[in-house]
């Protein structure tokens, strides 16, 4: 196709009265004062901050400008699709120059477009953001066939309030590419990136992640803690205020059917649950630690009849034989070197039992 050139139109705009120049150059003055004033008002908060805590400046500054106060996030929503269409269509009947603004429209029609709003059912919702990935389908479209580009998106809800549906573009290559190299169908490589953004991997896999080059004994004691700090969240929102510590040895006795709670997600291949310094390597306690970190092996509260059944079950297990429920430990008396009389103990830990 040969290309073509569109003629350059020189634009003439009128000149500006003096006193149009005289309003321009007074709000730049007035707006450059402004600038000034917060830039100042931000350095002497700055240097507040940073003097208080023992921070350097350049951190601090870091810090505010990364931080959700300084920049709240603004979610694209279906209100947003919504308002845009009714502003569009207003504006499709106006001549260029007498158009609305978004911000004066919303100020003008606000009560009609929340009554609109509220009329609006669940679908008919929806459709305004599926409206507004059809113009990007036709628009990734347009690119590809105009510039021989290809490429892909994928856009899926960012938390579990949206109940929207992933919506994805592949072109041809594109989707040959995820076929054959990712071994996934399209719509199954949307589907795991949504669990991953709504399971809040995307947000604490780093964390996890940088325990790889730590000893193995401080793994293990993460884990511990992890578990621990777990086991007190659930109790404390179960109204359980004393201290249970973590026992391992006698898991299914001493936690789960004494207190209704149950440590759920834990790797497969390393069950049964143990002391993470018994798992055996550095590998499996990396792999519980990512569990614990993420979030994927937590603890639930199980309901009085989960509670009852799994009491049921245990002792129908240690019936077959199966070492579900740990003998107390039997000591001799101190002072008496043959004797038969023993006392039971009520500690029932092995080492390491209580998480630190």
């Amino acid at each position: 196709m040969a290309g073509t050139t569109s003629p350059k139109i020189k634009r003439i705009r009128p000149r500006l009265t003096d006193k149009q120049k005289n309003a321009r150059r007074e709000r730049f003055v007035a707006l450059t004062n402004d600038v000034e004033q917060a830039c100042t008002m931000y350095s002497n908060k700055i240097q507040s901050i940073s003097k208080k805590h023992g921070r350097s400046e350049r951190w601090t500054s870091r810090q505010l400008l990364i931080s959700t106060i300084a920049r709240a996030r603004r979610r694209p929503n279906v209100w947003n699709g919504f308002v845009h269409q009714h502003l569009n269509d207003l504006n499709e009947k106006r001549e260029k120059g007498s158009r609305w603004k978004l911000t004066e429209f919303i100020a003008a029609f606000r009560e009609k477009l929340q009554h609109d709003w509220a009329q609006l059912s669940e679908a008919h919702k929806s459709n305004y953001m599926t409206a507004a990935f059809e113009t990007m389908d036709k628009e990734w479209t347009s690119l590809c066939s105009s510039l021989g580009i290809e490429g892909f998106y994928i856009a899926v809800r960012g938390g579990v309030e949206d109940l929207s549906a992933p919506k994805i573009f592949f072109s041809p290559k594109g989707d040959k590419f995820v076929r054959l190299v990712l071994d996934l169908e399209p719509r199954r490589l949307a589907l795991k990136f949504k669990s991953f953004v709504v399971s809040g991997l995307a947000d604490n896999i780093d964390s996890a992640l940088q325990h790889e080059s730590r000893p193995l004994n401080k793994l293990v004691g993460d884990c511990r803690k992890a578990i621990q700090k777990g086991l007190g969240d659930v109790l404390h929102d179960n109204s359980v205020n004393k201290t249970v510590g973590m026992n391992y040895s006698n898991y299914e006795h001493k936690i789960v059917e004494s207190h209704g709670v149950e440590l759920i997600g834990w790797p497969s291949d390393l069950l049964p649950i143990r002391n993470p310094g018994q798992l055996g390597g550095r590998d499996q306690v990396q792999k519980l630690l990512v569990a614990l970190t993420t979030n994927i092996c937590h603890w639930k509260k199980l309901s009085e009849e989960d509670r009852q059944r799994r009491i049921v079950l245990n002792t129908e297990r240690h019936a077959r034989g199966e070492n579900v429920y740990k003998q107390r430990k039997k000591r001799t008396l101190q002072g008496t070197e043959k004797s038969t009389a023993t006392i039971t103990s009520d500690d029932d830990d092995d080492e390491g039992d209580s998480a630190a």
